[in-house]
């Protein structure tokens, strides 16, 4: 049973969320994030607790024109279901497209992006540019619904700068084109990933909908969790940046939601199993070689906190085969710092 400090916390907990046709085993979902959720990253993020994995963004237009290396991104997994699909871009017809693709491909959810602040997609008209015409986004959302059987949701932002929230307008909007939910970022566009996430502007957005609210930003452990919840009243949490390297956060959160118990952090050598996995199921996906360069990106994250720690990255970051990475292991075992803790001085 739950201590009574950690009574309040159970308000938020986890439990099944219904996003159109599609019910998940919580309300806790993976982030899709641009070069980081590929198919190795969700299977870890399913197995460390996500309700829902997300691809990440993809462009409709490379959809559309059957890009290989897009489509090697979209295609989903079957041990990560459910999973949904992410897709960016401004033409109504070409989104509808692209939806039906990854429809066809296995998708279980068609997600958009309207929440993107990254300067070669504003330019190109599509995520958070559109907010500027919501009778586009009207139109992509209509479109999209129309062209296929499966939900589709949206992710958006408060607005772009700090000083509006437009997302109970587009909450709003989302319902009446049939989107099943919207995954709010409580910063606007031009704050990018820093500063806190604005848990009022989410509960605002929240108090204006008939459809589910996920929350993200800033979500990085437990007891954060539980305050996200019950500040904002949003139906679950999207949570990306967090879990990097550390996918177990998702259990950890969905634990202290139904007990109020902590579970420990992961230990240094579970961390390092973790990315040695993590290395050998991108090896798969990829080729040896590929697979672990991929992984130079989320290598910092399994690192980060060990002595010496960025020599240890620089090192990684030249490594390009699997016996490689176990002596990069090896050697972090027999470095001072572990042999001092194993001989207990």
């Amino acid at each position: 049973m739950p201590s009574k400090e950690n009574e309040n916390h159970l308000r938020g907990k986890p439990r099944p969320l219904l996003i159109g046709s599609v019910t998940l085993a919580n309300n806790l979902v993976m982030a899709p994030m641009a070069g980081i959720t590929d198919l190795p990253f969700r299977a870890l993020a399913k197995e460390g607790g996500a309700g829902l994995v997300c691809t990440e963004m993809v462009s409709a237009t490379a959809l559309v024109h059957s890009d290989e290396k897009t489509r090697k991104i979209m295609t989903p997994g079957e041990t990560e279901r459910p999973v949904s699909v992410q897709i960016f871009g401004s033409d109504a017809a070409v989104m509808a497209e692209a939806a039906r693709i990854a429809e066809q491909a296995g998708a279980d959810i068609v997600d958009i992006n309207f929440g993107c602040p990254v300067r070669k997609i504003v330019k190109s008209g599509a995520g958070v540019k559109l907010v500027e015409n919501q009778g586009r986004m009207a139109d992509i959302m209509e479109a999209v619904v129309r062209g296929v059987g499966i939900p589709v949701t949206i992710k958006i932002r408060t607005g772009l700068t700090p000083d509006e929230n437009i997302a109970p307008v587009i909450v709003r909007l989302a319902q009446e084109s049939g989107i099943a939910m919207v995954a709010l970022h409580g910063r606007p566009a031009s704050a990018g990933h820093t500063g806190a996430a604005d848990l009022i502007a989410i509960k605002s957005a929240v108090a204006a909908a008939s459809i589910p609210v996920v929350g993200n930003g800033g979500i990085t452990d437990a007891a954060g969790a539980a305050d996200f919840l019950d500040k904002t009243g949003c139906s679950g949490l999207m949570i990306g940046r967090a879990a990097i390297g550390d996918p177990g956060l998702f259990r950890r959160i969905e634990t202290y939601l139904s007990t109020g118990q902590f579970l420990p952090l992961p230990s240094w050598e579970e961390r390092l199993s973790l990315l040695r996995r993590h290395a050998e199921l991108s090896g798969r996906y990829y080729d040896e070689r590929k697979g672990i360069t991929v992984l130079r990106k989320v290598a910092p994250f399994y690192l980060k906190g060990l002595p010496n720690a960025a020599k240890t990255r620089d090192r990684f970051n030249r490594i390009v085969t699997l016996p490689e990475l176990d002596a990069l292991i090896e050697d972090i075992w027999k470095s001072p710092y572990f042999l001092e803790a194993a001989s207990g001085d």
